[in-house]
Parts: structure tokens; sequence; C-alpha cells
């Protein structure tokens, strides 16, 4: 064999073994109720009063350190913004503004109390990226996110359309529709 092809064989091996031997950190978001919610107005109290859909979307949150150096992963950031920052509530012939629509994110299971877990409150949809929790671990009995899954870290997602910043009486009826982007960040000194 010539000395090229040793080489370029000893680099491959190389690198299959770095591969196979690498672990990385890993985030993932799972939606296990609620991917698509519909806001039926059927009557003027609805559009007078709006519509609340409490607990509509339940997520899971998975989050994995696999670093063999030690944790890099302290906390992760829920956020949220309409989906490739559409600018409007677009309805087939009319449009609504964004800000119809508000989120609010609670704990359904497994996330610890206040003092490590922030939620914002109720939040108007945007084209920007708002945060709905952010998640720090305490420093004093940090968690293992190896054992951070979906399964029992979950996140509950409550809607409202046409309360917090006014009445939709007036607006023509349509069939509007806004796409939703959620973001799972995880944060540490790695990220």
């Amino acid at each position: 064999m010539n000395w090229l092809l040793k080489s370029i064989l000893i680099i491959y091996c190389l690198f299959l073994w770095n591969n196979s031997s690498c672990q990385f950190n890993s985030a993932r978001l799972s939606v296990i109720y609620g991917g698509n919610l519909p806001f039926n107005f059927n009557s003027i109290d609805d559009y007078k009063n709006g519509i609340q859909i409490n607990n509509g979307t339940i997520l899971g949150i998975t989050m994995v350190d696999n670093n063999v150096l030690g944790a890099t992963l302290e906390g992760f950031t829920l956020r949220f913004r309409s989906f490739n920052a559409q600018a409007n509530i677009e309805g087939d012939v009319f449009n609504l503004p964004l800000n119809s629509i508000q989120l609010e994110a609670t704990n359904n299971i497994g996330l610890p109390p206040a003092a490590t877990t922030i939620y914002t409150g109720l939040q108007d949809l945007t084209i920007a990226w708002i945060d709905l929790v952010q998640y720090t671990q305490n420093p004093v009995t940090p968690p293992d996110f190896n054992n951070l899954d979906w399964a029992n870290h979950q996140i509950n997602i409550s809607y409202e359309c046409g309360i917090a910043n006014g009445t939709l009486l007036g607006y023509p009826g349509d069939y509007y529709t806004v796409e939703i982007e959620l973001e799972l960040i995880p944060t540490g000194p790695g990220f």
C-alpha cells in the first residue's frame, strides 16, 4: 500500500473512532396534546368577550447532558412567535392583528417551583420571539438532565383570543388561520 492510501485509511479510522466515542447534548420538544386548536366564535358573546382555551397544548421537554467532562446544560428557554414571522392572522378575505391571540405557559408536571422556573404570564403573539418559560437549574441541588424527559417534564400552553387587546366585535367573519412556532433553547456554557 502506498503512503497516501495508508494515511487516508488512518484518518478514516480516527474519524470513525471519534464519532463513536463522542456524545452530544440534546434537547427536544414533543407535542403531547393539542397541535391544532380552533377558536369557533359562534355567538355575539364570543365576539364581545373572546374565547379561552385552557391547557390547549401540552408539551413534553427532553434534555440530555452527555458531556463526559461535566454538566454543560443549565436550563432552557421556551419561546414562541408567529410561524415564519407571519404579520397577521390571515383569513380568506380579511386579516386580524396578531395580538388578538395571547399564550401563557404553566407547569403540567415535573418542573421545579418558581425559584428556578419563571413563567412570563400571558404574552401577545407577535412576529418577534417572546419568552414563555425560563428554567434554570438550582445551583444547590442541580437536576440530572439525563432524567429530564418528555413523560415526566411537561408544560401546558393556554390560549386566549379576543380578550386582552380588545373585542373582536366589528371584525368581519372569515376563516382565519395562523401557525405558532415554539422553540426550545438549551442554556449553559456550551451554548
